[in-house]
């Protein structure tokens, strides 16, 4: 087992419990490997052979590294996403019934809803403060760090028939205690929530504008098995993507090449917002950074136009009770290399020539990959990949680890695909 990469994988996912985290964990990497920060709403000034990253709207990074001798050829891309399936909590959020203070909150993309019952969760995102400049409100991030709600089940002898299946109504069974009324020692019973969040955040109840939180389980990563060959967490959908992208992104870029990783928010609803793929944001981006060293559009068109890209996201592992839900023979087994994805439906962004690049680096440099294509009979979920490429057009891949119970809170892998991953991500950027 590979104890650095599963402590590395561990202090991630430990530390990015909202998008926001994710990408203020990613900022703090690449500050440590020497990358500079710029800013969207400022005036950049670039060379070559530097390092930059953007923080676009606090959820989503841009990374990138410029050749020494780069002539606005030679362009290598690579995407993930930092959000994931969770509970999101509602303005006006506090519910009290039966002596209980509960918090209403909505499913934020593709959960898998029981997996979220019985378990003790937090909460953590961004909160917005009142300044006096109102037009510039401050915006403070924050992770309780500790068991605070809970989402109980129904006892069986209340439903004789719940191991039958038990359908999940999001707005009456998902809805989290978060205190009793009549022992909760927060001197606002009215708003218990706004005045913790408040004596938590370091100001006034008054002063907190708005807020995006989200919930998630407390349950540390670890690893398991009688060889201690997995892993388990929370978020592996999409941490163990992230933690390859900024792996490849350090990596040397080539002398007369370009390297870009982002890490996008709103994958889990569907990236149509300013920060996900869906938007033109990253285009700009790009355009701007060739107008910045004197390229015209047409030379950011011709390097698009031959560019290489990854979009990387977990795929499905084969299941170890229920195989038959995967194609007869393109099925992933743990450890046994990362997946390398295609659709005919193009529910995937694929293409045969940067398979056949992949498999040529994986030859080099004996790395483990393996061909994933879901049963005819049951089209799998999309990625931001297929998404991407409208607005950025190029050749991309889509790659990933296999795990089981995607969409779980709490999910299982093979640690051994992670450094899979890492190595393809990280020679996939510095081949030259």
């Amino acid at each position: 087992m590979d104890n650095k990469t599963a402590d590395e994988l561990k202090r991630r996912i430990e530390s990015s419990v909202s998008p926001f985290h994710t990408v203020l964990y990613v900022m703090k990497e690449l500050d440590e490997a020497g990358f500079e920060r710029l800013f969207l709403d400022r005036k950049w000034k670039l060379k070559k052979g530097g390092k930059y990253y953007v923080n676009v709207y606090d959820s989503t990074i841009a990374a990138f590294c410029v050749g020494e001798n780069w002539q606005g050829e030679n362009f290598r891309f690579a995407a993930a996403h930092s959000d994931f399936p969770c509970l999101k909590v509602k303005p006006d959020c506090q519910m009290e019934s039966n002596g209980y203070i509960k918090m209403n909150v909505e499913v934020y993309g593709g959960a898998i809803l029981n997996t979220w019952l019985d378990r003790p969760l937090s909460a953590a995102g961004r909160v917005i403060i009142k300044t006096d400049d109102i037009m510039k409100p401050e915006v403070r991030f924050v992770d309780f760090k500790q068991s605070l709600f809970i989402i109980p089940n129904l006892a069986i002898h209340m439903n004789r028939e719940i191991n039958k299946g038990v359908e999940l109504n999001r707005q009456k069974d998902m809805i989290p205690i978060m205190a009793l009324s009549e022992t909760t020692d927060i001197k606002d019973k009215k708003n218990i929530w706004e005045t913790y969040l408040a004596d938590n955040t370091g100001v006034g109840a008054e002063n907190i504008l708005d807020y995006d939180m989200f919930l998630y389980p407390v349950e540390t990563p670890c690893v398991l098995g009688l060889n201690g060959e997995l892993f388990s967490a929370g978020r592996l959908d999409n941490m163990t993507s992230v933690q390859a992208c900024v792996k490849g992104i350090k990596s040397n870029v080539p002398d007369d090449g370009f390297n870009m990783a982002v890490i996008y928010d709103s994958e889990e609803v569907g990236s149509g917002t300013k920060q996900g793929a869906g938007s033109v944001i990253i285009r700009n981006i790009i355009d701007r950074i060739f107008r910045k060293f004197g390229y015209d559009e047409e030379t950011a068109e011709c390097a698009l136009a031959d560019a290489v890209g990854l979009s990387v996201d977990v795929a499905h592992g084969i299941h170890p009770n229920i195989p038959e839900k995967n194609d007869p023979t393109n099925k992933l087994l743990l450890n046994h290399g990362f997946g390398i994805k295609t659709s005919a439906g193009e529910r995937y962004a694929s293409d045969p020539v940067v398979i056949g690049i992949v498999k040529g680096l994986c030859d080099r440099y004996d790395i483990k990959c393996q061909r994933f294509v879901n049963r005819s009979d049951i089209p799998g979920g999309s990625t931001l990949g297929t998404i991407t490429v409208a607005n950025i057009p190029m050749r991309m891949l889509d790659v990933g680890v296999p795990v089981l119970a995607m969409h779980s809170s709490r999910e299982t892998m093979g640690i051994h695909d992670q450094v899979y991953l890492e190595k393809i991500l990280e020679r996939f950027f510095s081949y030259a």
